[in-house]
C-alpha cells in the first residue's frame, strides 16, 4: 500500500500520511511523494481545497523519520531536512487553501507540516512539540519563520528552548490551532470547512493567500503595493461579474475559476 494515499470528493483532495507503524515519520521517500503531489495539485483548477492528515489516531505525524536519519551522513541529513523544506514551501505558495486535520502526536517537522498549512483543527488527543532542541538541532524546515509570526517571538522560543508538549486547549490558547474538537473528529471538521471555503472564488482565495502570506510582514508600502498587484486582475475575471450577478439575484455564485 502506498505511503501517501489520496481521495478525492467534489473538489476537497485529501492526502493521509499513511505510515501509521512509524507515526507517519516523514521519510525522505514521503517527502519527496508529497511535495510531488502538492506540486500537481497546485496546478488544477478542480480542486478547491485540499486537506492534510495522518493514518490511524495515534499521530498526524511524528516528524523526520529518525531511524533514516540514524545511518546518514552530515550532507544527507541536510538533503532530508531540504526535502520536508520543500513540501512545506510548495504548500505556502500553492494557491489553494490547505487544511491540516490532526490527531495525536504532532512533533517536530510533523508540527513544522502543519504550520504552513493555512488551517489547523486538532482533536482533543493532539499533542505538540519540537524535540529537535533536545537532539541537538534546531526545527530547520521553516518553524523558526513562521511560528514566530504566528504566536508571538516569546511564546515561540519558549516552546523551542523547552522542547515541552502543548495539548491541544493549549495549542488552540496560542493561537496555533483554529480549533479542537473531539477525538476522531478533526477531518469532520475539515471537511466542514472546506465546504464553506468551496463557496468562495478559487482566484480570490488564492489571491488573499498569497497577500497573507507574503505580505503580512513587509512594510506598509511594500504591503500596498503586493495588495495591488494581485487584487488588481481580480477585477476583469469572470468569476468577479459571476459574483456580482448572484448577489443581486440571490442566488449561490457558481464560480469556474477564471
Amino acid at each position: 500500500m502506498s505511503i501517501l494515499l489520496e481521495d478525492e470528493s467534489d473538489g476537497v483532495l485529501t492526502l493521509t500520511l499513511n505510515r501509521p507503524e512509524a507515526m507517519n515519520a516523514l521519510s525522505s521517500e514521503l517527502s519527496s511523494l508529497l511535495r510531488r503531489k502538492i506540486e500537481e495539485i497546485g496546478k488544477r483548477r478542480d480542486v478547491r481545497v485540499v486537506v492534510i492528515t495522518g493514518a490511524g489516531d495515534r499521530a498526524f505525524c511524528a516528524g523526520a523519520d529518525l531511524k533514516e536519519r540514524r545511518g546518514l551522513d552530515a550532507d544527507q541529513k541536510w538533503e532530508q531536512r531540504t526535502r520536508g523544506w520543500e513540501v512545506n514551501e510548495a504548500i505556502w505558495r500553492m494557491p489553494q487553501p490547505v487544511i491540516a486535520a490532526i490527531q495525536g502526536f504532532c512533533l517536530g517537522g510533523g508540527f513544522e507540516l502543519a504550520l504552513y498549512c493555512d488551517i489547523r483543527i486538532a482533536a482533543a488527543n493532539a499533542n505538540f512539540s519540537f524535540p529537535e532542541m533536545t537532539l541537538g538541532a534546531y526545527p530547520g524546515a521553516g518553524a523558526a519563520v513562521v511560528l514566530p509570526r504566528l504566536i508571538g517571538r516569546g511564546r515561540a522560543k519558549e516552546l523551542f528552548f523547552t522542547a515541552r508538549r502543548v495539548k491541544a486547549d493549549e495549542a488552540l490558547s496560542l493561537g496555533i490551532v483554529e480549533h479542537v474538537v473531539p477525538n476522531g473528529k478533526a477531518l469532520d471538521k475539515a471537511y466542514e470547512i472546506a465546504t464553506e471555503i468551496k463557496k468562495s472564488s478559487p482566484l480570490g482565495l488564492a489571491a488573499v493567500k498569497q497577500m497573507v502570506n507574503f505580505g503580512s510582514d513587509l512594510a506598509f508600502e511594500q504591503a500596498n503595493a503586493l495588495n495591488d498587484k494581485l487584487r488588481r486582475p481580480l477585477e476583469g475575471t469572470e468569476d468577479y461579474l459571476e459574483g456580482i450577478s448572484a448577489f443581486f439575484e440571490k442566488r449561490p455564485a457558481r464560480f469556474v475559476g477564471k
